[in-house]
């Protein structure tokens, strides 16, 4: 019977870190005295961190024109980057709970799907979340692996934008968008800032990561800001079968530089460049027993097949942006072309460790699959806005174009069970997969003042899609060798319908009908289950009502913000597994419905002060049963969607002495019970995941240059799972690896801004 293996007496304590953390700050604090001449000409601090910390300071970008957060009519979260590093939330898994509604399915090897008021069915293969980087969209539109960790070292703020924005952002934006608004080059000074991090984690190791960034002005009307960062992950999960310690750590580091030129008072030019590379040594998965929490082996183990399980990504983007004043008419121009590689292999000996068996006639077998994708993708929106002149009717049109190209290598293996070494079997399965993805698009929106206090605004687009898929396939698993190609097409329309009414100056409320879609694809079949199942899959749709209330009450000591709405989701995209091949391929069928409550609530009761909550309730369940009726019933949750979310946070600044403002605060957040995917077996139960409830707190000092911060996250060390993935995919009867959150972290975040 294999045993755990015992952790090593850690030479790494709150003591450690705090030292390192202390060297850390004396080498910013060389880094300082050694810029005299820049110091003395420098704006106080970064302009990222002079935004107001109430929520009605923060401008947004989420209809493609900057106003305050409290007049947009859309259900949105506002996450600060400067928030963010100063506690230690560098990974997308830190701050998804800071939003309620929104949930990480990370299934490993850098597989990771964003959901969005409970819109999702599982194993997604096309995203219904999107993602951009300030107006130009990032990742695949038919690929959910495109999913990046990008960290905050060059960003200002994260817009979470919920419910479908198809009419703005196109395809695979049904459930929402995640929005990331870079910082940009500043002519008027110079500046920047360094920032250094260092944490002990419980069970595990330590991380740390230091950036910087600076802001050059080259003349009164241009300016180019260069940042980058190097970061090292802790890892907190043992392989007793390898024999290694925080198997899951990781590191990341990239860079990038951004260009500003205003040519005149009525033309400017933005262009950047963005590379981030990350690697992880394996993912955070512990192994469970099927639908309980008793560990196969131990609470932080897991056992995989050596060289799998990790991942390595690359990310590069690259976009110019030109914006000028017609006099009639405001003209946006937006060029991108982004790369996002991937590199996962993963264990199955689960599922296929069988037939490995059969086909070679060797028991005790291990297989993996070496999982290679690479996306890039080139888009050019060009728009037309009227001036935002106080006129009665106001409007916006563009044309949006992108063509994406994927090419998807996998590898069926079978190795040695132990070592993972290659037994010369030669491979059971090779497959390549080339496709490529073009939408063409319309879009506007107009908007009518009828009073001061009362406005409607109508959008609408109009796609129109493209798709040519390839696929060659060979090996014993594929049954011999086959190829196939085939073509699609698809027009769709996109409207939204916004009334909205100022009750004073302060109080905004609104109804909001909008609708959203993503495109269909192609099932790569093996030979067996080739005339079994549809060689194609359609787009799905959805169509949403949404009502909610905004404003800043109590002489604007109080902002508060709610919202009510129900999703209509017809054609659903599902994910089906061959009991006879394990190969995987989707259908539509069903429907489902989405409804519930957001409520953000900030209060300023006295000076320094701030206290705030937020809470989702979201009812996500089948509306119709799933194909063969037996698994997935109507009324059955959808995937990872708690029914409860919200977290609380008290945060307070105070006068010390010599200018210097000291700040502590804390906060809870809790993740009410989730399902996992839907099985793939009328004999296998989904797993039921459990709630949990996390703590953290944070205190420093800090001036107009110096910021330092001591944090502590997961204060009670709970043992929460974001997602469930079984060890046996064909039919879900097996030991399941659960996703663990990171264990209590302690560490110091030290900033000097110049």
């Amino acid at each position: 019977m294999m045993k755990r293996i015992n952790h090593q007496p850690k030479a790494t304590p709150l003591s450690r870190a705090m030292h390192k953390a202390l060297a850390g700050t004396a080498a910013l604090a060389l880094l300082a005295l050694a810029q005299p001449v820049f110091a003395q000409d420098a704006t106080p601090a970064d302009a990222s961190t002079q935004k107001a910390k109430t929520l009605q300071g923060v401008t947004v970008t989420a209809e493609k024109k900057s106003e305050s957060e409290l007049n947009v009519p859309i259900s949105m979260t506002v996450v600060e980057a400067a928030t963010m590093l100063n506690t230690g939330m560098s990974q997308l898994n830190d701050y998804y709970a800071k939003v309620p509604g929104l949930s990480v399915n990370d299934r490993g090897s850098g597989r990771t799907t964003l959901v969005l008021r409970g819109i999702t069915a599982g194993s997604e293969n096309n995203p219904t979340v999107g993602v951009s980087i300030d107006d130009a969209p990032f990742g695949s539109s038919t690929n959910d692996y495109s999913i990046s960790d990008i960290d905050p070292f060059d960003i200002d703020h994260i817009e979470v934008l919920r419910g479908p924005q198809g009419t703005l952002y196109g395809a695979s934006s049904m459930g929402g968008l995640i929005k990331f608004v870079m910082a940009q080059p500043d002519p008027d000074s110079f500046h920047g800032h360094v920032q250094a991090d260092v944490s002990s984690t419980e069970h595990g190791d330590m991380g740390h990561a230091v950036r910087a960034s600076i802001n050059i002005p080259l003349r009164a009307d241009m300016a180019v800001r260069v940042s980058a960062f190097d970061r090292q992950d802790a890892g907190y999960v043992d392989d007793p079968m390898q024999h290694k310690h925080n198997v899951n750590s990781g590191d990341g580091k990239g860079g990038r530089i951004s260009y500003l030129w205003n040519v005149t008072d009525a033309f400017s030019i933005r262009a950047s460049a963005l590379a981030q590379n990350s690697h992880t040594d394996s993912s955070a998965r512990v192994d469970m027993q099927q639908n309980s929490y008793t560990p196969v082996f131990g609470p932080y183990d897991h056992v995989r097949l050596p060289g799998t399980d990790m991942s390595n990504t690359k990310v590069r983007m690259y976009t110019v942006e030109m914006d000028g004043k017609l006099g009639w008419a405001d003209l946006t121009s937006v060029s991108s072309y982004n790369q996002y590689s991937l590199v996962g292999p993963q264990d199955v000996s689960g599922t296929f460790g069988g037939i490995a068996g059969m086909i070679y006639g060797i028991p005790g077998l291990g297989v993996k699959i070496v999982n290679n994708s690479d996306t890039g993708k080139f888009s050019q929106e060009l728009r037309l806005a009227s001036p935002d002149d106080g006129r009665a009717l106001s409007w916006l049109a563009g044309g949006f174009f992108t063509r994406e190209h994927t090419t998807g290598f996998q590898q069926v293996l079978a190795v040695n069970g132990v070592t993972g070494a290659d037994e010369g079997l030669g491979s059971m399965y090779d497959g390549t997969s080339p496709s490529t993805f073009k939408e063409m698009a319309a879009f506007g929106n107009v908007t009518y003042r009828f009073t001061d206090a009362f406005d409607v605004q109508l959008g609408g687009r109009f796609s129109s899609v493209k798709q040519h898929f390839s696929s060659a396939f060979s090996g014993p698993l594929n049954g011999g060798d086959s190829s196939d190609s085939e073509s699609a097409s698809d027009k769709v329309w996109t409207y939204s319908f916004s009334p909205r009414y100022h009750i004073s100056n302060d109080v905004m409320t609104y109804f909001r009908v909008a609708t959203g879609y993503r495109a269909g694809g192609a099932n790569a079949l093996l030979l067996d289950d080739q005339g079994k199942f549809p060689s194609q899959y359609k787009s799905d749709s959805l169509t949403s009502y949404e009502w909610g209330l905004k404003g800043d009450f109590a002489d604007h000591t109080l902002t508060l913000t709610g919202s009510l709405f129900y999703i209509d989701w017809t054609d659903i995209q599902l994910s089906e597994v061959s009991q006879d091949s394990g190969n995987t391929y989707f259908v539509n069928a069903g429907s489902a419905k989405s409804q519930g409550a957001e409520l953000a609530l900030s209060w300023r009761p006295v000076r320094g002060l701030t206290l705030a909550a937020n809470t989702a309730y979201t009812e996500a369940v089948l509306t119709k049963d799933t194909p063969d009726g037996t698994y997935g019933k109507s009324g059955d949750r959808l995937p990872y969607s708690p029914k409860w979310s919200g977290n609380l946070t008290a945060d307070y600044v105070f006068p010390l002495v010599n200018g210097l403002d000291g700040n502590v605060g804390g906060g809870v957040t809790y993740v009410g019970e989730r399902e996992s995917n839907f099985t793939s077996s009328a004999a296998a139960q989904r797993f039921a995941l459990r709630s949990y409830t996390t703590g953290e707190i944070h205190a420093g000092v800090q001036s107009d240059a110096w910021n330092v911060s001591l944090y502590v996250k997961n204060l009670t060390d709970a043992r929460g799972y974001l997602s469930a993935t079984p060890q046996n995919n064909t039919t879900g009867v097996s030991s399941y690896g659960l996703l663990l959150i990171q264990p209590r972290t302690v560490g110091v975040s030290a900033t000097y801004n110049f």
